[in-house]
This record gives C-alpha cells, structure tokens and sequence, in this order.
C-alpha cells in the first residue's frame, strides 16, 4: 500500500490552483479505501469530493471524487457526478451577496459521492433557527431537507461520510477576535436524524481546518496556526467526551514552520493524517503526513510520504 501512495504521490498534477501534493495525497487515500469502510469492513460506498478549508481561509477541493458543484448568480448549486455525465440541481439557493449569514458558499458545507451528497448550510442559533442537511441518495433525483434542532454555528462548516449511514458535522461560530466554537453532530441512519456529540470548545476554541472520524467513537479536530505554528490537533477516542491534544513529535527541521492539519483519511485501520506547510515568508509548500496502523489511536511521522515543494 504504501508503494502505491508514493507512486501516485509522484504524479504532477495541478487542479483548482491547489497544491499538487494535497490533491494527490488525498486522492491517492481515498482510491485505495474506496472498497474498504472505516471499520475495515467491505463496502461499496463510493468515495466522495471533499471540500476543506484553506490557509487563506477560502474553500476549496481536497480531493476529487469526479464530482463537483458550481453556484451560479443566483446562488442556485448545480452538481454535476461523474465529470459531469450526470448533473442535478440542488433545492437550496445561497445567498451571493454576503448579507445573510449562515448562507453563503465559505458557510456551506458539502459531501459529494455518487452514493450520497450532502450538504449543510444555514444560520443555527440553538434555539428558533435549526441547522439543515440536504441529502440525496440517487444523484438528485429526489432530495430529502432535515433539520438539527437545536443546533448552533453559522460560519465554517464540515460534513462527511464515513458509510452510507455513519456520518458527522462539525459547524463552528465566531467567538470573539481570533476565536470560534465549534459544535459536532453524528448520524448512523445516513442523515434522517442527527445527535450532538461532546466538543473541544472547553480545551481549544479555535477556527478549524480539518475534522474526521475513523469510527463513532474515534475522532479528529484540526485547528488552524496561531501563535502555536501547529499543528494543533485535537481528538477523542470515547464519542466526544472528553478531549485532549494529539502529541505530534516532528523533526527539529519544521520548527521554523507554520502548519494546518488537513482531514485525516482511513484505510481499514491504517490512516494518514496530512498536515498543509507554510515557510517563513508564508508560501504554501505542500504537506507531511503522520501515520496510523491502529485506527488512530497513535500517529507517527513518515517521511516517505513527504511532498514539499521549495523546501529548504
């Protein structure tokens, strides 16, 4: 498996102006898991495109299933599967002009597989306003609008899929200058109802940059750079009760460094968990990876894996 990764690694393919590691990374995971569900288990849950979150805080894709969207002037979203062999589009409309909060594209999150699309959006105060999903299971042919009551966020928003019915979001809210609070909801009937889980806001109430789960219980929360050059990575291993600060040992090398965790992608229960680096001039040079042979529970750096481009 891990020649494969580096064969694919070694690739040079440049889309969406990403940085070609990232893309190729991530892609190069999630073929390789595409049979395989987060337990290990055979499945035929096609993978999906990922939208993450990026240095300069825009969206953008992590990695590409084939699948896409695109938002016209109205704010309506067509998605289109299969490098457009098939196009659907999506009842909700987004507000383009940055008025209404909650509704714009960098609020929005998204899941795109042949299998499942889903999508998140909405202002949640906890109280009056719910959070919504949208979920179709055949390509939009029909959609299914459920609502998260008493949910919160209403900026930054996650969603993913793990199988076709185990699922989480993680919805974040400004707190203040240079905070935020973030909130994490699971699903296991494929999104028909959703649950809130415990949250790292009581030991880090920072912006994300990368969120994901090997099961129900085992899950990751990566924070963007601060004072701390990162990475900041928070998990828990027991559903969100507790939290607590994921010890990355690093060589002495990427001291001088700023890094943001990337999602952290499974494969049975080996994972890799990509880390986006930055130099000192603030140049975005591409991604180390940690490792996991036992569904996350310990990590450790490979520098197999590296691609850095400009290093010095």
């Amino acid at each position: 498996m891990r020649q494969r990764f580096v064969d694919i690694l070694n690739r040079k393919k440049q889309r969406n102006g990403v940085v070609p590691s990232v893309l190729l990374w991530i892609g190069a995971v999630v073929l390789l898991s595409a049979c395989t569900s987060v337990n290990g288990q055979s499945s035929a849950f096609k993978p999906g495109t990922v939208y993450s979150v990026g240095f300069n805080g825009n969206q953008f894709i992590s990695y590409d299933a084939g699948n896409s969207y695109s938002i016209d002037q109205e704010g309506n979203i067509s998605i289109s599967y299969k490098n457009g062999a098939v196009t659907a589009k999506a009842p909700v409309q987004l507000d383009v002009t940055g008025k209404v909060m909650g509704m714009g594209k960098e609020e929005t999150g998204l899941y795109i597989s042949e299998d499942k699309t889903a999508i998140v959006y909405g202002f949640a105060n906890g109280a009056s306003e719910p959070l919504h999903v949208l979920i179709t299971d055949d390509k939009g042919d029909t959609w299914n609008d459920y609502e998260i009551k008493g949910a919160k966020g209403f900026e930054t928003k996650f969603i993913g899929f793990a199988t076709d019915k185990e699922g989480w979001i993680v919805s974040g809210a400004s707190n203040g200058l240079g905070s935020a609070l973030n909130y994490v909801y699971q699903t296991s009937d494929g999104g028909k109802t959703w649950v809130e889980i415990g949250n790292a806001n009581e030991v880090y109430s920072e912006h994300l940059t990368a969120a994901g789960f090997y099961n129900q219980d085992i899950g990751f929360l990566g924070f963007r750079y601060y004072m701390d050059y990162g990475p900041v990575i928070y998990w828990t291993k027991d559903q969100g009760k507790s939290w607590e600060r994921l010890t990355v040992t690093l060589p002495d090398k990427f001291d001088e460094y700023r890094m943001n965790p990337l999602s952290p992608i499974f494969n049975g229960k080996e994972g890799l968990f990509p880390i986006a680096v930055r130099d000192q001039e603030l140049n975005d040079i591409g991604t180390i990876n940690l490792i996991s042979k036992d569904g996350g529970l310990t990590w450790v750096y490979d520098e197999t894996y590296d691609k850095l481009e400009g290093y010095k």
